[in-house]
């Protein structure tokens, strides 16, 4: 019985690893040009995501601002210090945005 299991067991290896090496070729002789769409395909997701965090943290800090001030929503001094404050708020976000997508842009000018 044992035996049976350990025949099994090796001619379950020996396919496995035949696998491999026949299609190791494929895995890991990746052309340039294949590794390139990769990384700039990484690098358009990374920055994706890193925009969205820079507007969610934007909605909610604008959405704190208002809240906070909304007591005092009648004084026309105080509702000129939102706009002001959310104003500010969005061109950050702007200025965040814009340094995540053209920074690796000027980088990419120097290489």
């Amino acid at each position: 019985m044992k035996i049976k299991h350990l025949k099994e067991m090796t001619a379950s290896a020996l396919t496995a690893s035949y696998l491999a090496l026949t299609n190791s070729s494929v895995v890991f002789a990746a052309s340039g040009g294949q590794v390139q769409s990769k990384l700039t395909q990484a690098a358009n997701t990374v920055q994706s995501i890193l925009t969205g965090l820079v507007v969610l943290v934007g909605i909610c800090v604008a959405l704190f601002i208002i809240i906070k001030r909304m007591p005092d929503a009648d004084d026309p001094r105080e509702k000129s210090e939102v706009y002001h404050a959310v104003g500010r708020v969005a061109g950050l976000v702007a200025l965040a945005a814009a340094v995540i997508w053209l920074l690796p842009w000027v980088y990419s000018l120097f290489t």
